[in-house]
Parts: structure tokens; C-alpha cells; sequence
């Protein structure tokens, strides 16, 4: 399969080539190359609009400024990518980047928000800053506009792939697209989606033990529809709960009131449409649609990698924003993502030599969520926030076994293996209704208070069945076998089959206070009451933040709190009595600088320590059972050197050293985290040659993940005609992985003919075709260990936009 791997480039290449000369080839063009911009400014706590704000086109003398409403509106601009500056007294500056503008059309940017800042007596002279995100928190966050996302090398789009380039974020890169933190685990991360919390967001999130701790592959939303992203690695406030590492605040892009732009595309993964733009039967509401499939056969079989199984998915959203008056506005948001991924006999017999991996599957998994947000404006400083939503997913899973073994070294022909089918099902159904409301009320300028509610009602219907008994050939010092002779476990599916039935409710409030003394002082309290229906407790998380400016372009942070994580879903369906299970605690402890070294350039370092308690552990192979036993800490620095886009380039240096340790109290002692990864590294570096032209690279290197020391146990079954070895761990996560690194790069061409334009991309993750192992197969017929990883994928497409 290895012949496959020059050609696959070539093809890229070739393709992505022949695509760029289509486009190129001259055609008549229409008389105007004019545009217009058009937006909305208001205040970041209270959302009211601000009048009278400057707003300015950089590098020209063209500009206007914002109605009492709050709008503004810049016309006959010439075709091009700007950046406009906004400014008004008594607020922070702000600088957008990425306006483009295309003839004959008006681009809509998005609703921007400025701080309001105390003005002394004195004067305080106010840079414009294209850092002005960081004022949502004293702490160290990151912030990803949708030309960010889409310009990230090796990402295709793919928000979380884009994350993974920040300090403390880890991944296992390749196939997977969720991300680790500080050491925790993927599923430790709060995800909200406009303002509705929704953690199903990536797919083919499962399969073996070692892959379904490593998260998702690919995420359900398009390139395009996330207008903007930001993360918080820790120190997050009350506001968010529910998980205790890091934080992600996901914004999908509002389609255009005034201009409708549809595109598609059909490459070698599928295809993919899309709508921006108003709907026409109501003036003030805009509709953006976007939907694509992706089927990965003929990239895996391009690759030579067809033995890993076919994966395919398909996803729809749709957003309708409203503006019912100058003070009310509605949003709905629908999501719709089903998968499938199979992997056959035809699979297994695509592998080189004889270490088979003979396990098949097949699986299904469809992922939703209803949502509507209202916002009002409730008095001249206030605003109220709601969002009701529903959301869940449907899923089943069939696992089979095929028997293609060696006899007398000749291989079974396909129709003569044995197949033991559908020996394990597992189905299960998850639904949630929720609301959450916040009250934000802007006394002052120097203080601000936050109230909030959030209730939720989840129901869930999960059944296992095992036909018949199973035998695991892989076993630790815990784990329970009559005869501790036998090395290997028998595993009866009296311990597997369950049928599990519940709807339990849930709710949290929370406060929060912003005081600013001084405008280089900030300093947030919050706190937070949770109450689960599952183990019927509750938890208080107090939590607390300050930042302060020792001059313009130096601040000081620091911020410490309590979280709560609930036990997954997941694993009350495995048993019963594990909804009982306590809250996992973590206590944040951070410190960082921050240096803004110029307007478009920044550089921050963070040192943190985290307290982990009542971790939720599994004992044993044999038991789906869990136990509030665990501790650990994390604890490291953070160093980022960004780089925003000005000057045709922008680029990223980021560092990270961390330590993350477990105890599950069982006597075997401290044990590294399976997300430990001492140092990481990246570099990223983009240019545009010019309005149709852009290049971006990334080189990211990360320690090896933990893995098991292990011995190998040879003719278990003491039959030589059965030969089967089986693998004792005596080392829980003692050894590691090889290093991680990879090399990914992107090319982007764009060419406006008229009034159509021609969008062009090759995107190569993994370009020096590196296998990064993110996972070691033991094959108990050879007593040998499968190294499984993705290499190269590349992917190229050639978009109509009109």
C-alpha cells in the first residue's frame, strides 16, 4: 500500500494545479468592482448600540461613523480585504481585520462589541489593540476569528484542529480533532454553541478503549459557519460549569440582511453547499445554511489505508436570526449530524504480512440540537439573555470478529473466513431540554453585575448485549480471574448485558461582579450553585479573577476557583449504581503576564497548578463499576508569542512544559495522566502575496503519550493448534508512545470573475507522511503490538461562490 504515498501528493497537487488554471483563464467582467460594508457596534456587558463611533477604513482616508442605533454602513468600496479601526470616547479601540469586500454586494461583518473604559481626569490615551477579546477575562484567552480558522494549516476548517495550535492544548493529531488541556481529558472541556452548552460536537467520538479516551475525529461543523471562537485554558468563571478544564465559546456566523452569497463544492471527500443571506419574506431576518457529506473511501484507499474501515458523515445546520425591534432579537439554530463508519472482512484482508487485526464493526450515530436564543434589551444598561434548547443523539454499534489466521503459513481465502457477527451490541438514545437565562445590569462604567439560571432535563435509554462469553487476552494487576494461573479473562456477558432507563433533572445559578476602579485594575468574583438529579447533592464552586495593567502594554493576572465534573452519561449506562457517583473536583490555581510588545504582536506566560479529587477510576476489566477514588495534580507553564495578521503575514510560537499526575488509591501508587505530555512545541507561520494568493505552514512536536509496560504471555490455551498469546500490563502508563510531530501546510487562491468567484484550496496534514502512533493493537495470534495511527491527508477542493 506504501506505493500509494507519492502519488496521493502528486494527485493533490495536480488536481489543486488544473483547478487554479480553470480559474485563471480570463473571462468578461462586469463594468463595477464596488462594495459595501455594513455593521452593527454595542457595548460588551449591557448590548446596547453605541452612537457616534468612529469607524474607519485602515490605510485610507474612508470612514463613518455609527447611528443612534448603532449602525453603520461604508459604500462604493473598491474590491479588497480591509481592516477597519472603531473608536469612541470612553471605550476601548478595536480593530477588525478580514472585512472583504466583493462587487456589487454588502458585507455584513459581525455584531462588535467594545469595553467601556473609566476616563480620568488626566486623559488615558487608548491604542487600538487587536487584542481587544482579551478584556472578556483577566486570565490568558485566545481568540479565533472565522479567517483564523479557515487559514489554520492541517485544520480544513476544522475549529478544533485550529485550537490544538495553542499553549497547553494537545492532541493526537491525525484523525483526531478533540483536544486535551493542561493534562485532562477531552471530554473535560466545556463547549457552548451559542450560549447552549452542547458537547456533541465532533464525530466517530469512540471504538476501542485507547480511541474513545482520545475523543473525536472530525468536527460537525462546516469551514465557515464559526464566526468567531475563544478559549480559555483554565480560571474560567462561574457562568460555565459542568466540566473542570478549559473553556470554548463557540459563535456561529449570522447570516447577511443585506447580500445573499451561495457557494459548493465537490472534491474528493464529497460535497458541500452553502447560503448566506436574507430571506426575503421578512427584511430583518437572515438565513444561513450550510450542508455537507464526506465520504473518506477513496482518501483512505488513495492513501493505503483501506484496512482501517470506511467512515462517512454528513452534516446540517441552519441559523435564522430576527430582529423583531431596536431592542428584541431572536436567533434559532438547528444542527443535524449522522455518521456511519463499517469496517469488513474486505478491510481486514487489505493488510501487509499477517499481524491481523481481525475485529470488525459497525456503527451508526446521529447527533441534534433545537435551539433558540432571545435577547432584550431591558433598560438603558441592562440586558436579558435566554436560550431554550434541545439536543441529543441516537447511536447503535455491532462488533464482530473475523478469523483470518495462518495455517501452515497459507492464509484463508476471504470466503472461507470465519466470521463471528454481531457477538456485542450496544444501542442507546440520549435527549436533554434545557433553559438558561442571564441578567446582565451596567450600573457604571467601573462595575457591572451578572445573575443566571440554567435547568435541564435529561433522559437516556441505553442497552449492552454480549451473546455469548468473550475472551481478553489483555489484563492488569486489578483485574479479577478465578485461576490468576490462566493468563487471560473469560468474560461472562452476565457482566456486560444491561438495560438502563432513566430522566433525572438538573440545575445551577449563578452571580457574578466586575469592578474596574481604575481602568488598569479589574477584578471578578463569581460563584456558582449546582444541584444534579443523578446523586441528588449539590456543590458550591466559588471562583475569583483580577488582572492588572502596570502600564499600557504590560498585565498582571491571576485567578483560582472550585469545579465540578458530573459522571458522563456514558458511564451510568454501563451500571447502574454509578449515577451515584460523587462529582469529580478540580481546584485552578493560575498566574500570568501578559505583554502586548506592539498592536498586532503579543506574548503571555502562565504558570498553573491544579488539585484533583474524587476522579472517578475504573478498577476493573472484568467491571463496569466505577469508584470516587482518585487524586492527582497538573501543574506547568504556558508560553504563547502571537502574531496577528497586519503587514501581509501572522504567525504563532508557542511552548508548553507540564506534569500530570494520577493515584487511584489502589496501592499501585502515582501514575502519569494518559494526556501527559511534558513538552509541546509549535510553530506556525502564514503570508498573503496578495488578494488571491495565501500560504500558511505549521510544525508541531509534542512528547510521546503514556502507554503500559507490559510482558507477553505466549500459548495461553496450552494448544499449540490454538496458538494465542496474551498481554499482562505491569506498568500503568510507565512507558510512552514515540513523539508526536507533524508538518502541515496550506495553499488558498481565490479569483473574482464578475460577479462569481472561484475559491481554491489544498490543505496537507501531515506532509513528511510521518506514522504518528496515537495507539498500540495487541494481536494475540502473533503475541506482536499493531502501531496505529494516520500518516498523510491530504485534502483540495475548488469552491463556486456567487
Amino acid at each position: 500500500m506504501k506505493r500509494f504515498q507519492r502519488w496521493r501528493i502528486v494527485a493533490a497537487a495536480g488536481l489543486f494545479c488544473q483547478a487554479i488554471m480553470w480559474a485563471s483563464t480570463p473571462i468578461d467582467t462586469v463594468r463595477t468592482q464596488q462594495g459595501s460594508i455594513a455593521g452593527v457596534v454595542v457595548d460588551k456587558e449591557s448590548k446596547q448600540p453605541i452612537p457616534n463611533v468612529s469607524v474607519q477604513i485602515l490605510g485610507t482616508t474612508i470612514g463613518t461613523a455609527t447611528d443612534m442605533e448603532g449602525r453603520y454602513s461604508i459604500k462604493n468600496i473598491g474590491e479588497d480585504v480591509y481592516k477597519l479601526k472603531l473608536s469612541s470616547l470612553g471605550y476601548s479601540q478595536h480593530i477588525e481585520t478580514n472585512v472583504r469586500v466583493v462587487r456589487n454586494k454588502t458585507t455584513v461583518v459581525r455584531e462588535l462589541a467594545l469595553d467601556e473604559q473609566l476616563v480620568t481626569g488626566d486623559g488615558v490615551e487608548v491604542t487600538a489593540s487587536l487584542f481587544s477579546s482579551d478584556n472578556v477575562s483577566p486570565v490568558t484567552n485566545y481568540h479565533y476569528s472565522l479567517e483564523e480558522i479557515r487559514r489554520s494549516p492541517g485544520s480544513a476548517g476544522d475549529i478544533f484542529r485550529a485550537i490544538e495550535t495553542l499553549p497547553g492544548v494537545a492532541s493526537s493529531g491525525g484523525e483526531f480533532s478533540a483536544f486535551s488541556v493542561r493534562g485532562g481529558s477531552p471530554r473535560d472541556n466545556i463547549i457552548i454553541v451559542d450560549n447552549i452548552p452542547f458537547d456533541k460536537v465532533s464525530h466517530f467520538d469512540g471504538g476501542t478503549e485507547e480511541q474513545e479516551a482520545q475523543g473525536g475525529r472530525f468536527s460537525i461543523f462546516t469551514p465557515g459557519v464559526i464566526d468567531e471562537a475563544n478559549f480559555q485554558a483554565g480560571g474560567f468563571s462561574a457562568r460555565y460549569g459542568g466540566k473542570n478544564a478549559s473553556f470554548v465559546d463557540l459563535k456561529i456566523k449570522e447570516g447577511n440582511r443585506e447580500s445573499a452569497t451561495m457557494n459548493g463544492t465537490y472534491d474528493v471527500l464529497g460535497w458541500e453547499v452553502n447560503y448566506d443571506g436574507p430571506v426575503y419574506l421578512h427584511d430583518k431576518t437572515s438565513l444561513l445554511f450550510s450542508a455537507r457529506h464526506q465520504d473518506f473511501t477513496t482518501i483512505l484507499d488513495m492513501t493505503g489505508q483501506s484496512d482501517l474501515g470506511y467512515p462517512s458523515f454528513t452534516d446540517v445546520l441552519l441559523k435564522s436570526t430576527t430582529e423583531l425591534d431596536a431592542g428584541n432579537k431572536i436567533s434559532l439554530l438547528a444542527i443535524y449530524s449522522p455518521e456511519f463508519f463499517e469496517r469488513t472482512i474486505n478491510n481486514v484482508y487489505e493488510i501487509e504480512g499477517t499481524d491481523y487485526d481481525n475485529q470488525l464493526a459497525r456503527s451508526t450515530d446521529t447527533k441534534y440540537l433545537l435551539g433558540l436564543n432571545w435577547r432584550t434589551l431591558t433598560g438603558r444598561t441592562s440586558v436579558l439573555e435566554n436560550s431554550v434548547y434541545y439536543r441529543g443523539n441516537s447511536a447503535e454499534f455491532r462488533r464482530s470478529n473475523s478469523y483470518v489466521y495462518p495455517v501452515n503459513g497459507v492464509v484463508p481465502k476471504k470466503d472461507e473466513a470465519y466470521v463471528r457477527k454481531d457477538y456485542y451490541r450496544y444501542d442507546s438514545e440520549e435527549d436533554e431540554v434545557g433553559i438558561r437565562s442571564q441578567f446582565t445590569y451596567t450600573p457604571s462604567v467601573v462595575s457591572s453585575v451578572t445573575f443566571g439560571i440554567q435547568a435541564n432535563r435529561t433522559s437516556f435509554d441505553y442497552s449492552a448485549r454480549q451473546i455469548d462469553p468473550e475472551t481478553l487476552f489483555v489484563f492488569g494487576p486489578n483485574d479479577y480471574r478465578p485461576d490468576p494461573a490462566k493468563k487471560f479473562i473469560v468474560l461472562d456477558p452476565m457482566f456486560i448485558n444491561s438495560v438502563q432507563k432513566a430522566t433525572k433533572a438538573a440545575g445551577a445559578v449563578f452571580a457574578e461582579y466586575t469592578y474596574s476602579p481604575t481602568e488598569a485594575l479589574m477584578f471578578i468574583p463569581s460563584v456558582r450553585y449546582e444541584y444534579s438529579g443523578f446523586n441528588e447533592r449539590s456543590y458550591i464552586s466559588p471562583r475569583v479573577s483580577a488582572s492588572y495593567f502596570i502600564n499600557e502594554r504590560v498585565k498582571i493576572s491571576a485567578a483560582t476557583g472550585l469545579y465540578y465534573q458530573p459522571v458522563e452519561l456514558r458511564t451510568i449506562s454501563l451500571d447502574v449504581r454509578n449515577a451515584l457517583l460523587d462529582h469529580e473536583r478540580a481546584v485552578h490555581y493560575i498566574a500570568g503576564i501578559t505583554a502586548y510588545l506592539t498592536d498586532d504582536v503579543k506574548l503571555t506566560a502562565e504558570v498553573y497548578h491544579k488539585d484533583l479529587s474524587d476522579l472517578i477510576v475504573k478498577t476493573d476489566r472484568t467491571s463496569d463499576l466505577r469508584k470516587n477514588t482518585g487524586t492527582g495534580h497538573a501543574r506547568g507553564i504556558d508560553l504563547g508569542l502571537v502574531k496577528k495578521f497586519v503587514g501581509h503575514w501572522y504567525g504563532q510560537l508557542n511552548y508548553s512544559y507540564s506534569s500530570s499526575l494520577r493515584d487511584n488509591r489502589d496501592g499501585l501508587g502515582e501514575y502519569r495522566s494518559d494526556f501527559d505530555q511534558p513538552h509541546i512545541f509549535n510553530i506556525l507561520f502564514g503570508y498573503e502575496f496578495d488578494s488571491e494568493w495565501s500560504f500558511s505552514t505549521k510544525w508541531k512536536y509534542a512528547t510521546g503519550r503514556p502507554k503500559d509496560s507490559y510482558t507477553i504471555h505466549a500459548n495461553v490455551f496450552n494448544d499449540p493448534a490454538m496458538m494465542r498469546y496474551s498481554k499482562e500490563i505491569v506498568g500503568n502508563n510507565t512507558d510512552r508512545l514515540p513523539d508526536f510531530h507533524t508538518w502541515n501546510i496550506r495553499i488558498d487562491y481565490r479569483k473574482q470573475l464578475g460577479s462569481t468567484a472561484i475559491v481554491a484550496f489544498l490543505d496537507i496534514l501531515n506532509l513528511y507522511n510521518r506514522l504518528n502512533v496515537n495507539e498500540e493493537r495487541f494481536i494475540e495470534t502473533t503475541g506482536t503490538i499493531d502501531p496505529k495511527g494516520f500518516q498523510i491527508l491530504p485534502s483540495f477542493g475548488v469552491k463556486l461562490e456567487f
